[in-house]
């Protein structure tokens, strides 16, 4: 005799049920390589507040012009502009951003320390953005900053305005302090 059901049952044709196993496939993949995808973008240069003048008077040690030479190292020829209480800089610095060697640039450049609290660090621009590229002594190229206002001006501009607006009024006690100590003070 028969099994005696209580309810309607639903069949499923064989057809839907392979479309469904490799539906979820591509989306366990999708999910993998986004997922993959955001780890490598974390794992790029740090980036810190670098839209406004105030950003980069807080944040960052100094604006410096430079050229890279291929190797993630920035040759130093001018130091345009120093925060209050800037760690020291040398002329030649490693700074991972992305530059075409051999050209020249605009970069607020800030000390970040180890997270274990010792005296080692590295050098980092304030954001991808904030890397303002010259061309024949100008600003020719800005990113998504308040350089950008400055666009076929000397880069010395940047300077003034910096120095002219100064740091957050909250992060002033802390400039002697470490880039993190100065975020934690602003946010």
């Amino acid at each position: 005799m028969g099994e005696e059901t209580t309810g309607p049952t639903l069949s499923v044709p064989q057809g839907v049920k392979i479309g469904g196993a490799v539906v979820a496939i591509l989306l366990a993949v999708w999910a993998a390589v986004l997922g993959g995808r955001i780890l490598m973008d974390r794992s790029g240069p740090p980036e810190f507040p670098a839209g406004g003048v105030r950003d980069w008077a807080t944040f960052a040690d100094h604006l410096v012009l430079g050229t890279p030479d291929g190797e993630d190292r920035l040759d130093i020829t001018t130091v345009l502009w120093s925060r209050q209480g800037a760690h020291p800089i040398n002329r030649r610095i490693t700074v991972a951003a992305e530059m075409t060697e051999g050209e020249a640039y605009a970069v607020p450049v800030a000390w970040l320390e180890d997270d274990d609290g010792g005296d080692d660090g590295r050098w980092v621009a304030l954001s991808q953005d904030a890397v303002v590229r010259l061309s024949e002594g100008r600003i020719a190229g800005a990113g998504d900053t308040w350089a950008e206002h400055h666009l076929g001006e000397h880069p010395r501009a940047l300077a003034s305005e910096l120095y002219e607006t100064g740091p957050y009024p909250a992060a002033v006690p802390h400039l002697y302090e470490s880039l993190r100590q100065r975020l934690a003070a602003v946010e």
